[in-house]
């Protein structure tokens, strides 16, 4: 499929039947992963995948709709349902049309032809070597997953857009077991040459050996120290609260703090469309906007929201290149580097634990960012700067808005995280968090 041919197409269709503004997006997405399991390649599948993304209004009704099937005349009756259902909604007071092109758009090198024409014999060589590095690094048995990504983007609006964007990306998630002790590693990369699974597998089964000797732990308020993979997983969740949608729809723990202290002053949080190894890069945004640099929060204080065209009018301010057609969103978040290792921030711990990977993150408010979260592989309790034994069944259950001003210390070292739990890529430190509510965890 020629996705800048389907969008015009697709664009003609809906000013046909009466469009008077309207956006399409034509995607092709190609996948290929394999999976594997007790030291054995199990899975291989490949997929390609085409979705067509439209807005489209009326005399200031408003619809978005999609579709998977590309053929011609599949996308002509899927225009023709959505025109005809968009005639029957109310219109829409808040009507803001889409931003006129045509636009600059930003440039990357985020995209690898070798990935994109990667064969299975190739992560399969990858699997092979993965497993043979866990078990020579002590793991008994692992598990996990390579996949191979690209995708192809293409714009049109009646606004005078018409662009298109490629990017790549390789992912690893594995686990390295040892009787019922486990460690997690991940690796990501938008080019092969600079894919590194190899370092995630010995990683995880290091952490596996660590974690095979449990002690005994207490209920109680402490400072942990948490890696990249879970900084990652509660810094998305920040980006989210950014966005102007969840400020308005009351769910965001950062409405009403514009230039207030939302932080601590060492902490600053950008996004990105576009920025070297970004794993979700995109030079246009769904209203065809360039993306840009957006610094949420700067030293600790928050200073901008994330807008689309439509919630930058009723906020008086201006597109951020965020869109969401219904709700603005971060593309790259990137927190800032400090200045520590992790071997200082773990000897800066009186007592308190080291958390290597979490999962299930839930919040139970919202608008207070209160939440919790499950460690899942290897954890560890601190006592004077020092690691002394495994543990296990613990829940973190804090606020966000706390966790961030009581951030006392970050790394040097940085890393992008991306995987199931993190649908945001985020590159960030190793985090040192004073003062963190740890509960047992039930069942």
């Amino acid at each position: 499929m020629d996705t800048e041919v389907t969008a015009s197409e697709v664009l003609d269709h809906l000013v046909r039947l009466g469009a008077e503004d309207a956006s399409v997006i034509a995607a092709q997405i190609w996948e290929r992963m394999l999976r594997f399991n007790n030291n054995a390649l199990s899975v291989t599948k490949s997929i390609k995948d085409v979705v067509v993304f439209v807005y489209a209004s009326i005399g200031r009704r408003r619809i978005i709709g999609s579709t998977s099937n590309p053929t011609q005349n599949a996308l002509k009756d899927f225009v023709f349902r959505l025109i005809e259902s968009c005639k029957m909604l109310e219109p829409n007071p808040h009507y803001t049309h889409l931003p006129k092109g045509p636009f600059s758009y930003p440039t990357h090198g985020n995209y690898d032809p070798k990935i994109e024409s990667c064969e299975e014999s190739l992560l399969e060589d990858y699997a092979k070597q993965i497993i043979d590095q866990a078990i020579q690094k002590g793991g008994k048995r692992t598990a996990g997953t390579i996949t191979a990504e690209a995708s192809k983007l293409s714009i049109v609006s009646t606004g005078g857009v018409r662009q298109s964007d490629r990017s790549t990306r390789i992912l690893l998630n594995q686990r390295v077991f040892i009787d019922d002790a486990s460690g997690h590693g991940l690796a990501c990369s938008t080019h092969l040459n600079t894919f590194n699974p190899l370092k995630a597998a010995e990683e995880a089964a290091q952490y596996a050996k660590k974690a095979v000797n449990r002690g005994p732990w207490s209920e109680g308020v402490y400072d942990i120290v948490i890696s990249p993979t879970v900084a990652a997983d509660l810094i998305q969740h920040v980006g989210e609260a950014a966005s102007a949608f969840a400020v308005e729809s009351g769910i965001s723990f950062l409405a009403d703090k514009l230039n207030e202290q939302v932080a601590c002053d060492l902490f600053t949080l950008i996004d990105h469309g576009v920025v070297e190894g970004s794993l979700n890069t995109r030079i246009f945004d769904d209203e065809g906007v360039p993306t840009r640099d957006n610094v949420i929060i700067e030293n600790g204080v928050l200073k901008t929201y994330l807008h689309n065209s439509s919630t930058a009018e009723r906020f008086k301010a201006a597109s951020t290149g965020s869109a969401g057609i219904i709700a603005p969103h971060p593309w790259n978040l990137e927190v800032n580097a400090g200045s520590r290792s992790l071997d200082e921030l773990l000897k800066e711990v009186g007592e308190g634990f080291y958390i290597t990977n979490n999962w299930y993150t839930r919040f139970q408010n919202l608008r207070s960012g209160e939440y919790s979260t499950l460690p899942r592989d290897a954890a560890f309790y601190i006592k004077s700067g020092e690691v002394k034994h495994a543990v296990a069944g613990l829940r973190i259950s804090d606020s966000l808005p706390r966790q961030l001003k009581n951030i006392a210390a970050t790394t040097e070292e940085r890393r992008w995280i991306y995987w199931w739990e993190v649908q945001t890529p985020t590159l960030t430190p190793y985090m040192l968090i004073k003062q963190t509510k740890v509960t047992k965890a039930v069942g």
